[in-house]
């Protein structure tokens, strides 16, 4: 039971830190659909067009070009942006280091979007670059393992995490120290993720 306990109060951790430290903007996002994908979309939206006036030549001409070439464009734009969505869950696990294949499977198999509901609420946080020496690190690490840098700070008296330029804690009022976040020595670690500022 304990052990259960624990598991949710780091998940509502990893919540919390990915709410304050993850910026999402859409351009950014849609960029890692790999670029197939996209062009896939345009095609299959340009080949609903082609069948809607061919249909349309060949067909009765009870229904006006208008229905043939918006249920075709509708058909043709909702495959597209799923093909897209599955390819966007593909390549957001495989840069959180989650097994892209299998959260793939289980997004487009798993019936009624449920798959794709787990995965968001699953998900890895983003790793991110440290601080101190610029390694990268995963954001469940309290401290680089290349330098120690304190990534995660706490008060020595409460023991509830503190921001680093925190000279107060919020929760007891201990006067926290400089001791909580050291400058490490030396910057050996070698930057990996691309900032997005």
């Amino acid at each position: 039971m304990a052990d259960e306990k624990q598991r949710v109060k780091e998940g509502v951790r990893l919540v919390r830190w990915r709410m304050a430290h993850e910026r999402f903007r859409f351009a950014d996002e849609f960029r890692i659909i790999p670029r197939w994908l996209k062009v896939l979309t345009i095609t299959l939206f340009l080949v609903g067009q082609v069948v809607a006036q061919v249909a349309y030549f060949y067909g009765s001409k009870k229904d006006p070009l208008i229905a043939y070439v918006g249920v075709a464009a509708g058909a043709a734009l909702f495959t597209g942006f799923i093909l897209m969505f599955f390819g966007y869950i593909n390549r957001d696990a495989k840069r959180r280091g989650m097994n892209s294949t299998l959260w793939t499977l289980l997004a487009i198999f798993v019936p009624y979007l449920i798959g794709v509901i787990i995965y968001f609420l699953m998900r890895e946080p983003l790793p991110y670059n440290c601080p101190g020496c610029g390694a990268i690190v995963n954001a469940r690490f309290n401290f680089c393992p290349v330098c120690k840098y304190n990534l995660r700070p706490s008060c020595p008296q409460c023991k509830r995490e503190v921001r680093a330029a925190d000279k107060y804690c919020p929760y007891c009022a201990e006067e926290l120290t400089e001791t909580i976040s050291p400058p490490p020595e030396q910057k050996t670690g070698q930057p990996m993720v691309p900032s997005t500022e």
